[in-house]
């Protein structure tokens, strides 16, 4: 009777656990994300490779894939970066503090943009000129939980969050950014949907 009592209690406190977030595995592939016909459908060609790599990042699981296209200017890559086992810190973590100034209020941007004016102190216009050229992240509706084009139109991306997870998204070709977006939408609401 006592063992049996046991085995219900321990068997009701495991069931009464939250459940932990599943960690990052070693065969996660990020190729998997897009299929040829999500590509072919954007860029008009189709796949003529795919290549995956694991680029060591220290506390986080990074995963990347490279779609090459016949015309290889139009390839896309596909970044994905998720919670590792055990590690405190998440991807979510690393997306608060890379896009904080993008949400942040308007009074919190003047702030920031005094702070900046009183490091540059001294130094001449042409810093402040430079730090005007590198545009801010927008952010881009319809996409995941949160979605923030970041760069310049020639090599800017798509960064997307799902839960504490998030990937890069960037897209080669012609196109002029407004278009680039829209396909890099496109792309990203089918990866989120396979995340």
């Amino acid at each position: 009777m006592h063992g049996a009592l046991s085995t219900v209690l321990l068997l009701g406190s495991v069931s009464l656990a939250a459940p932990a977030p599943a960690p990052a595995t070693k065969d996660f592939d990020p190729c998997s994300l897009l299929t040829a016909s999500d590509i072919r459908s954007v860029q008009g060609e189709r796949v003529s490779a795919t290549k995956a790599s694991r680029p060591e990042r220290g506390r986080f699981a990074v995963s990347q894939c490279f779609f090459s296209l016949p015309t290889f200017s139009k390839s896309i890559s596909l970044e994905v970066t998720r919670p590792e086992a055990n590690e405190k810190e998440k991807p979510s973590d690393q997306w608060k503090a890379m896009f904080r100034a993008a949400s942040a209020t308007k009074k919190e941007k003047e702030e920031e943009e005094k702070k900046a004016r009183a490091r540059r102190g001294g130094r001449g216009e042409e810093e402040g000129e430079k730090e005007k050229e590198s545009s801010p992240p927008r952010k881009v509706p319809g996409v995941g939980d949160e979605a923030y084009w970041v760069g310049p139109s020639i090599v800017g991306g798509l960064y997307v969050r799902k839960g504490d997870s998030f990937f890069r998204l960037s897209i080669g070709g012609p196109d002029r950014e407004e278009v680039r977006i829209e396909k890099l939408k496109k792309l990203g609401r089918k990866a989120v949907q396979r995340l």
